[in-house]
């Protein structure tokens, strides 16, 4: 009587090319993000150090700071699921740190980025104490009305110079060298916050993140640190937009409190994440590039209500046509492997 062959073991078919040498759809997919993410990098790299216009320059330089604050938004937003409408802050704080040391220092402006990213990071620390334990819409709602109080103290507020606003030294370049070098200083920086997000995905950040946004509860009954990853998220998106908020003082020669904490700069960071794609590293990449490059069109040739409404219909239809951002087009999770998240057994999640 011959032996019966045991069945093989089931699971996820192993994501390599055909017999043809043509690479599987779910090979192409899972190499689309990178793929579009370092496309997107070299173009801007041709766009802001070729030989094209000012203007054309300028308009990059404003997508990569979008860019670079979208990233260090999805650490807690995208991974975490605390959505942050408070970004602009930190961008805000990074600004005038800029502005009040460069002028009382007698400092070249660039010279004080680190700082404006540590000011950054301590108002993270003082805000995220009492924040942090709120969760949901709470926590939004609690970053929204935070961003209009920084917003009315930095109006009345000797330092800041009130409404009158604060003028930063020069740095002393023509406007087509400055132009560039903010260029590559912003690509610089979205650069370092993509490489974040990307280490986070690669290291067990990712598990411990996702597991506080599915059910914070429960990640802290398996033993993951949730105050810790929670804070630390923050701080680090908080020196990203404080950097990013020096820079952009450094580019105006001039910041005031209405146009420096404006809300809408935390919502088109926000909106940023969520077209592209909350919780994966390429995904507020694209969507900057996508909502950015859509603003200064429509501001150009659309101006007033109608942008707002071009703006929110956008949003309207990638939500309908993929709910969890574009990047989710491009990369699907096999059939039959859960999301990443904790451990049922086995200690500890540590990170």
């Amino acid at each position: 009587m011959k032996a019966e062959r045991s069945a093989p073991a089931e699971g996820p078919a192993p994501v390599t090319p055909g017999r043809s040498g043509v690479p599987s759809p779910a090979l192409l997919r899972r190499a689309g993000g990178p793929a579009l993410a370092l496309v997107i990098i070299v173009v801007a790299c041709v766009w802001g150090l070729g030989p094209g216009a000012v203007a054309a320059v300028r308009i990059g330089t404003i997508v990569l700071m979008y860019a670079a604050l979208a990233q260090g938004w999805n650490l807690l937003g995208g991974y975490a699921g605390y959505v942050n409408f408070g970004t602009v802050i930190f961008f805000g704080v990074g600004a005038y740190t800029t502005a009040i040391t460069a002028s009382a220092w007698h400092l070249n402006p660039l010279v004080t980025a680190p700082l404006a990213g540590l000011a950054a990071a301590v108002v993270a620390v003082v805000i995220g104490i009492p924040t942090l334990r709120l969760r949901g819409g709470y926590f939004a709602i609690a970053t929204f009305v935070l961003t209009l109080a920084v917003q009315a103290l930095a109006l009345i507020l000797p330092i800041t110079n009130g409404s009158q606003g604060k003028f930063v030294p020069s740095i002393n370049m023509s406007l087509d060298r400055a132009t560039r070098l903010f260029f590559v200083l912003f690509l610089g920086l979205t650069v370092v916050a993509t490489l974040i997000c990307w280490l986070v995905e690669h290291t067990r950040w990712e598990a411990a993140l996702v597991a506080i946004r599915e059910d914070e509860d429960a990640a802290e009954v398996l033993g993951v640190p949730t105050v810790r990853l929670k804070s630390t998220a923050l701080v680090i998106g908080s020196v990203i937009a404080g950097v990013a908020g020096s820079f952009y003082a450094i580019q105006l020669f001039y910041i005031e409190p209405t146009g420096t904490f404006d809300f809408n700069v935390s919502l088109a960071v926000v909106v940023a994440a969520v077209i592209g794609g909350a919780g994966r590293w390429f995904g507020p990449l694209i969507g900057a590039v996508i909502t950015q490059l859509l603003a200064q069109e429509l501001f150009v040739h659309i101006q007033g209500v109608y942008n707002q409404l071009s703006y929110g219909a956008l949003l309207v239809v990638v939500v309908l046509v993929a709910p969890r951002g574009l990047a989710s087009l491009l990369r699907r999770r096999p059939a039959g492997r859960r999301p990443a998240g904790p451990r049922p057994a086995g200690g500890r999640i540590g990170v």
